[in-house]
């Protein structure tokens, strides 16, 4: 794939990582916590995954965290600083959505207004990081 196409590809999962990320803070607003903190998860998750695709890799699976750490050299060394916060996010992926995860509660019932604040700021700090080494891809 050129240089072009793979910026293109990349630059589609950034721009439905945001979308995801503008679907949290409506979710935020009307109290579905739980979707929220979900909606932050792919965020970050599309964004990681749209830079991999712009540098010519090929990114799998669902964890943030696997996105950040596989990430190889120099980009690897650059954004290591964000894997708490991929880790945090990574820990949304499942209970956010399936009344089986938690023993004795819903993802409604689980997920505070704050938690799901404290993740959608996490998806935001990254897709800003994201959009910066955009700037920088060749």
């Amino acid at each position: 794939m050129s240089v072009e196409k793979r910026r293109l590809e990349g630059e589609r999962w950034l721009v439905q990582a945001e979308d995801d990320l503008e679907a949290g803070k409506v979710l935020l607003a009307v109290g579905k916590h739980a979707q929220a903190a979900f909606m932050a998860q792919q965020a970050g998750k599309k964004a990681l995954k749209g830079l991999w695709f712009a540098l010519g890799l090929d990114p799998w699976g669902h964890s943030l965290a696997r996105l950040v750490r596989d990430l190889p050299g120099e980009w690897g060394k650059r954004l290591s600083p964000l894997l708490s916060l991929a880790l945090a996010l990574d820990k949304l992926y499942i209970p956010t959505r399936y009344p089986d995860a938690l023993p004795g509660l819903t993802p409604k019932e689980a997920y505070t207004r704050e938690e799901a604040e404290e993740a959608l700021a996490h998806a935001e700090v990254i897709l800003e990081r994201v959009r910066q080494a955009f700037a920088e891809v060749q």
